[in-house]
């Protein structure tokens, strides 16, 4: 995973993680409460799904590349 992919994905979960903060202040007054639940926790599951998007990904990029290093290495050992 690049630089920048990662950036990005945490970048996304921030902001998410922030509008659901700011969200939960405003679930402060009583008539806005419900309604303010609901959004704040669909933009938590939004969040969860990019963080677990974005480690799904590594755990699938590393093992997808990694039968390819060793492949390379034992063409370089002569074997």
């Amino acid at each position: 995973m690049d630089a920048a992919l990662q950036a990005q994905f945490t970048i996304a979960a921030l902001v998410c993680s922030v509008v659901a903060l700011f969200f939960s202040l405003l679930a402060v007054f009583p008539g806005l409460k419900a309604v303010l639940a609901i959004v704040r926790d669909g933009i938590l599951w939004c969040a969860l799904f990019v963080i677990m998007g974005g480690v799904a990904f590594v755990v699938w990029q590393h093992l997808h590349l990694q039968p390819v290093t060793t492949a390379v290495k034992a063409t370089q050992d002569g074997g």
